[in-house]
């Protein structure tokens, strides 16, 4: 057995992981920025309605719009950008981590049989339902101030750029 390359290629994954922690870190604090930033109390400025509810507005390709609209738009420009991707790779690309119960985007056969309300928690509208080579996907409307930060995190990562307006 060769020691030296077995202790050489656990020194590369040990890097390699290293590098993906920094990359986990810096993602978690714009998350923790974006909240900090849409608090009731704090002092940005942050669009409140009457209600107290954050209508912060993002641009995306010189459109505007509100926190699940603007999911969709990711999603859809991920998907015009990578034509033949498939359902899966999708799910994995936006994995339900970043929303929480209900996920990022599923495929609407699983929505239909799985979600009772799912015209409510998904863009189920024939313009909303996103193509993909192999089923068709609907995206989750479900988006607030502590969940939006995990998917602008992941639209950077992406390299899809957004702009928030407060």
């Amino acid at each position: 057995m060769n020691y030296d390359r077995i202790i050489l290629e656990l020194l590369d994954r040990v890097s390699s992981l290293e590098e993906e922690v920094k990359e986990l870190k810096r993602n978690q604090n714009k998350v923790k920025d974006y909240q900090n930033d849409t608090n009731v109390n704090n002092d940005f400025g942050s669009s409140r309605d009457s209600y107290g509810r954050d209508t912060t507005k993002f641009i995306l390709d010189g459109k505007r719009y509100g926190k699940g609209k603007l999911v969709h738009a990711i999603v859809d420009k991920y998907v015009s950008l990578n034509p033949n991707i498939t359902a899966s790779q999708l799910m994995l690309t936006f994995d339900r981590s970043l929303q929480g119960s209900y996920g990022v985007v599923r495929t609407l056969d699983d929505v239909k049989v799985n979600c009772s309300d799912y015209s409510r928690r998904f863009f189920t509208s024939p313009e909303y339902i996103i193509h993909t080579s192999t089923e068709d996907c609907v995206v989750c409307s479900q988006w607030g101030t502590f969940n939006i930060g995990n998917i602008l995190a992941r639209a950077d990562q992406l390299g899809i750029e957004i702009q928030i307006i407060k």
